[in-house]
Parts: structure tokens; C-alpha cells; sequence
């Protein structure tokens, strides 16, 4: 019987050590950039909102903790990041006033606990959303792009706004660590 756990044992970390060579072909590249100022209040609040709980699967400032390097985690938090990417993008909202129908969107998701995703906010317990984050983010929603230029500017720059963090291991009692 210790002879069959053995080689399992061995099996199966021979297996995980396997996995590390397999690339990440999709993992999304971290780029940072620089963002110009922030107008109201209310607007910066929105802006420091989704760049704790939005930007590292909404933007091209992605933090990839150390996990987020070892197989078969590595491959889940690409897949991830790729989707969140594909859905909503705040890198490439720089220069352009984004849609009532994307601020609703992202009103939506907030509002039904949809975003962030329930395994990000267990990682990341200051990701998690209270009542107050949920109705200035949909209040910034609900502005009307014409009449919201300021927040539609601040919110271009939401994450481009937020200092870039280095991409080093962190302690899981730290904060950000995907």
C-alpha cells in the first residue's frame, strides 16, 4: 500500500513540475502607463473604486502574483484576465467618452454582485464592493455623457490613474495580489 502512494506521490509532482513548461501562450502582457488629473471628488472616488476592484482584469495594469505564475493557476487567471479584457477594456477607453450602454453595463454588474468575480474578492478582500461603492459607480452611470464631461474624462483614465503597482510577491495579508 506505501508502495502504491509513493508512486502516486511521485506521479502526480512529477505531473505538477510537467505543467510548468507548458507556456502560458495567452497570459495578457502588464502595461503601464501614465494618466493627467482627476476632476471632483465623487469622480476621483470613482476612479480609486475600479482601481482596486476593476483594473487587474479590466485593463492593461495587470498584477500577476506569484501564483499567477505556477501552472495550473497561471493558465485559469490568463483565462480570466483574457475575458474580463474582452468584455471591457479600460486602457482603450483613453480619448473617446464610453456608451450609456457601457456605464450601464458596469452599473449592472456591480449592482447584482456579478463583479468582482467571487474568487478575485476572496483573494482580495478589498476588491469587495460596499453599498456606497455600488451608488457611485452607477451614479456615474446614469450621468449623461454630454453633461458628465468631467467624470467621462476621469473615468478614461481610471486606470491609468492608479499607480502602477510592482509586479513582486506578496504576502496573502497584503493587499493586491492578483
Amino acid at each position: 500500500m506505501r508502495r502504491v502512494l509513493k508512486r502516486t506521490a511521485v506521479l502526480i509532482g512529477g505531473a505538477l513540475i510537467a505543467m510548468q513548461f507548458i507556456p502560458t501562450t495567452t497570459m495578457p502582457s502588464a502595461v503601464t502607463t501614465k494618466g493627467g488629473h482627476v476632476g471632483e471628488i465623487t469622480d476621483s472616488e470613482v476612479v480609486e473604486i475600479m482601481g482596486r476592484s476593476c483594473q487587474d482584469c479590466h485593463s492593461s495594469n495587470t498584477h500577476w502574483p506569484w501564483y499567477g505564475h505556477v501552472a495550473p493557476v497561471s493558465w485559469i487567471l490568463a483565462r480570466d484576465v483574457n475575458r474580463g479584457r474582452a468584455k471591457l477594456d479600460f486602457s482603450q477607453w483613453s480619448g473617446r467618452t464610453p456608451s450609456a450602454n457601457e456605464r450601464m453595463e458596469i452599473c449592472d454588474a456591480v449592482s447584482d454582485d456579478s463583479m468582482p468575480l467571487l474568487a478575485y474578492r476572496l483573494l482580495h478582500p478589498n476588491a469587495r464592493l460596499s453599498k456606497r461603492d455600488v451608488d457611485l459607480i452607477c451614479a456615474w452611470a446614469a450621468t449623461p455623457a454630454s453633461g458628465g464631461s468631467r467624470v467621462q474624462a476621469s473615468l478614461s483614465t481610471v486606470m491609468t490613474e492608479i499607480p502602477a503597482r510592482p509586479n513582486r510577491i506578496r504576502s496573502s495579508h497584503t493587499r493586491g495580489s492578483r
